[in-house]
């Protein structure tokens, strides 16, 4: 018998938490920079506003109707809050250790991100004075059309419209393309594709009902990605991709 050890078979090399956070962070900086340019010196709000506005009956005829009040309005609420119930439960399982695919921190990332995101974006709406299409004068309203960095007229009723906090139940599910980072990239794009879909259904349908400017959830898909990084920072996430796979190997 040889008494040579035996040599393990190599590991393939993980992608690195802090070069991709870093990359991560600048790609929100320059983003960032690109939204606050392209609509604090652009009309393209109201211009993409006009398309969804009768201008003979002033009024958003889509605004009351039932596929956009209803079912991605009122009803898409409560299927979220179905879902994130289910989903907060399978986070319990991933921090007690019960899924390979779900490290313990991943899941209370999950679990903190769903619940944190929309919290995080009403607070938001309450704090940055800014109004709906619909309340604004050119769309037969009283208020007028700021961007964002203008200074509200302190006569007008505070508006809460940005940024946009119904696309926020959609885009809460971005959180898992950070947590389910060590289940594979394509797991995590999974999570990613599935954020960025139902957010960009129901930012759109608000759109059409005149309730928000497309910058209002072009902002809150930043906020909302800006906090799932937070967090992962906050509670130490697994940021490595494939790592729960490789354990499973």
């Amino acid at each position: 018998m040889s008494d040579t050890p035996a040599t393990s078979a190599p590991v393939r090399p993980f992608s690195t938490a802090p070069s991709w956070m870093a990359m991560q962070a600048l790609w929100l900086l320059m983003v960032a920079g690109v939204l606050l340019w392209v609509f604090q010196t652009t009309d393209i709000d109201r211009q993409i506003a006009h398309l969804f506005f009768d201008e003979q009956q002033r009024v958003f005829p889509l605004r009351r109707t039932w596929l956009f009040e209803d079912l991605l309005h009122h009803s898409a609420k409560q299927v979220t809050y179905l879902a994130v119930a289910a989903s907060l439960y399978v986070c319990y399982l991933g921090y007690r250790g019960a899924l390979e695919w779900l490290p313990p921190r991943n899941a209370l990332l999950a679990a903190l991100g769903m619940l944190l995101i929309p919290l995080g974006i009403t607070t938001l709406k309450h704090l940055i004075s800014r109004h709906c299409p619909w309340d604004i004068v050119d769309f037969g309203g009283y208020a007028p059309y700021l961007h964002l960095l203008d200074a509200p007229p302190p006569t007008i009723k505070a508006g809460v419209c940005f940024p946009a906090g119904h696309a926020s139940t959609g885009l809460l599910w971005i959180v898992w393309g950070v947590a389910l980072r060590p289940a594979g990239r394509g797991m995590a794009r999974l999570g990613l594709l599935a954020g960025l879909l139902l957010g960009g259904v129901l930012g759109i349908a608000r759109m059409a009902q005149g309730a928000h400017f497309l910058s209002h959830t072009l902002w809150s898909l930043w906020f909302a990605w800006a906090m799932s990084l937070g967090l992962a920072h906050v509670v130490a996430a697994d940021l490595r991709l494939g790592t729960a796979r490789a354990r499973q190997e």
